[in-house]
């Protein structure tokens, strides 16, 4: 750690459903937000940390910027505005056939305040035709004061290795505030929900509304093994239903993969107890936000 040159932080910012969770995980080379089809599965800001030889970045992946209505999405959304003046480097995500409604205007206005270096990431370029990409690249070009526009994708890293290293040359700080060996600053029972939720909608599909909530009750490790109680939280008695399936099969089967991915992320057994409940208007609930991080 004493060779340690540079530290920085980067906000990635984009709509809901950009891929700003999966360059997160290419970059730290772990899984520490969830992906999800469903938008607005990043609730919280999520800080991941890259640590090597010659710097360490600080990642804070954000909700999705998008037109509010509920009290959870309004908070979501004042955590990305209250992230971005205090990072040294932003990055927008943008898919090359998006349209410039106005939450795109509203991002701009907010990005072109600021004087922070400014990042454009065209992702998903594997899965458009190259002139596409240029016209979105100049189209936003015009519209923003960005220092770089990089094609990227985020889920094959083309061009990432690039990003980091133009990144790192904005970094004006030294030395490290995390230890080498960390890669998040979620807490672990945070980071447990998360897996679970991110299974329950795989696993679901478009059966269940993105609102779905998962706290982790409680957590304790014994003899290398992690004993965790896990509470999926509906809003429906109908929900409630759906999730734990014919004799259980489907809570079961959110359990199963959630076990799995638990173990490659903590490198130990981990016990998983999921229980179903029902809360009705639990995203207007203080006590409920708080277990999201907002």
């Amino acid at each position: 750690m004493s060779n340690m040159n540079k530290f920085g932080v980067v906000t990635i910012i984009g709509r809901p459903n950009v891929g700003k969770s999966t360059l997160l995980n290419y970059i730290l080379g772990e899984k520490v937000t969830i992906i999800s089809s469903k938008p607005n599965t990043t609730r919280t800001v999520v800080k991941g940390i890259k640590t090597t030889k010659d710097y360490q970045a600080v990642f804070v992946d954000t909700p999705g910027i998008h037109n509010a209505r509920d009290k959870i999405n309004r908070l979501m959304v004042d955590q990305t505005v209250s992230s971005l003046s205090m990072v040294d480097v932003i990055y927008l995500m943008m898919e090359p056939d998006e349209i410039f409604a106005s939450e795109f205007n509203y991002i701009m206005s907010l990005l072109n305040e600021l004087n922070i270096p400014k990042f454009l990431l065209i992702n998903k370029i594997d899965a458009y035709k190259r002139h596409e990409i240029y016209k979105m690249a100049d189209t936003a070009f015009k519209k923003g004061k960005f220092k770089y526009v990089l094609p990227i994708s985020a889920k094959k890293g083309t061009n990432v290795e690039k990003l980091l290293s133009l990144t790192v040359e904005e970094f004006s700080s030294t030395g490290a505030f995390y230890d080498e060996e960390e890669i998040t600053s979620i807490p672990e029972k945070f980071l447990i929900a998360e897996f679970v939720r991110e299974q329950v909608f795989n696993y679901m599909k478009d059966e269940l509304p993105y609102d779905t909530l998962v706290e982790c009750e409680s957590l304790e490790e014994e003899n290398d093994k992690l004993f965790a109680s896990v509470s999926i939280i509906v809003k429906r008695d109908s929900q409630k239903g759906m999730i734990i399936g014919k004799q259980g099969q489907n809570l079961k089967n959110i359990g199963k993969r959630a076990r799995q991915n638990l173990k490659r992320f903590f490198g130990v057994p981990i016990h998983l107890e999921l229980w179903v409940k029902v809360k009705s208007n639990w995203q207007d609930s203080d006590e409920y936000l708080s277990i999201q991080g907002l």
